[in-house]
């Protein structure tokens, strides 16, 4: 881990102590607590926005893989991100398991592509939130306090998307070699040049990609769900604009903050915000924020064993291989000799 990545997690981390600290770690915990088995269904029903992120990835491939596969693979990916303190990890393991199904750059380049329309459409989510907020009385500070986040992620969709488009891959490939020996030893421009053919055919795809792009969005509308829940299992029942309004702006200000682990710190303040905003109070948008964390655990911890499962059995596989290639080797020069 890079010693920036860790001193921005520690900051996050240090942040969302300072946000509980504040305002009563003991009431805050027991208000979570209190929801006892409201919390089955609460991190259940994370199912359902998994499963449409899933079927939105599922519609890039020319010929796609089970959706049970799809679906694990975006459930490691997802714990990884949440748990492990480097930013985006989750997606280079996604990718990774991608190559795997496919066996060709089709499988990554989907992964990118994935990702680009989960971050447009979250902007476009975000745009949703911020409307109906702007209706709310008495909001506008709170709402130019977001902004910025909302401008950085469209910003960032469409930079990500243009550099694309003009050979992200083969360009970063380019400088590393020109850079640095190690770059030029474990990455092969020729990989990256297919990667970027990969991607140009996966965005001529126009249908798909469209669709696709209409799955995220449900699947970002349907996650609010969760906040509708977890409010109403806190006996503050809210309507469902307002739980979009805290879902859209609450993950806008988690992906601005990009360069933080999991958001940490950011999102849960941005809850805090919001819920008071709303008029729920900062205490219900940080227990929300602390459901959210807790969910995360729940789910991201046997994701992430499940992870480490597979890498290890591929490697054992990996290192099998080797041996037995070794040993035909070894036999094919003794019977020569």
């Amino acid at each position: 881990m890079k010693i920036p990545t860790l001193i921005a997690w520690a900051a996050g981390a240090a942040l969302l102590a300072a946000l509980i600290a504040l305002n009563g770690a003991t009431h805050l915990l027991d208000t979570v607590a209190a929801l006892g088995w409201w919390l089955v269904p609460v991190i259940a029903f994370h199912a359902v926005p998994l499963s449409l992120d899933t079927r939105a990835w599922q519609i890039l491939f020319a010929t796609p893989p089970r959706f049970s596969r799809l679906l694990r693979a975006i459930w490691i990916g997802e714990g990884v991100n949440g748990l492990f303190p480097v930013p985006h990890l989750g997606e280079l393991l996604r990718a990774r398991m991608a190559w795997r199904m496919t066996e060709t750059s089709d499988g990554v380049a989907t992964v990118v592509v994935d990702l680009t329309l989960a971050i447009t459409t979250e902007a476009l989510f975000a745009l949703i939130g911020l409307a109906l907020f702007s209706a709310v009385p008495d909001t506008g500070g709170t709402v130019r306090i977001l902004l910025p986040a909302m401008a950085l992620i469209g910003a960032s969709a469409l930079a990500f998307y243009f550099l694309q488009r003009a050979g992200l891959f083969t360009l970063a490939s380019r400088i590393l070699h020109r850079w640095s020996e190690t770059a030029r030893r474990g990455f092969a421009l020729g990989s990256a040049e297919a990667l970027d053919a990969a991607l140009r055919a996966v965005y001529r795809r126009r249908g798909p990609v469209i669709r696709s792009a209409l799955w995220r969005l449900i699947g970002w509308i349907a996650g609010a769900g969760e906040t509708w829940l977890v409010f109403y299992a806190l006996g503050k029942p809210i309507g469902v604009a307002e739980a979009i309004i805290i879902e859209s702006l609450g993950h806008a200000a988690r992906t601005a903050a990009f360069f933080i682990p999991g958001g940490l710190g950011v999102q849960d303040g941005a809850f805090l915000l919001l819920g008071s905003a709303l008029g729920l109070g900062p205490d219900a948008g940080l227990a929300l924020a602390l459901t959210k964390r807790f969910r995360e655990f729940v789910l991201g911890l046997p994701a992430l064993t499940t992870g480490y499962m597979l890498e290890a059995r591929q490697l054992i596989a990996h290192v099998a291989d080797g041996e037995k290639t070794a040993g035909r080797e070894r036999s094919s020069f003794e019977t020569h000799s």
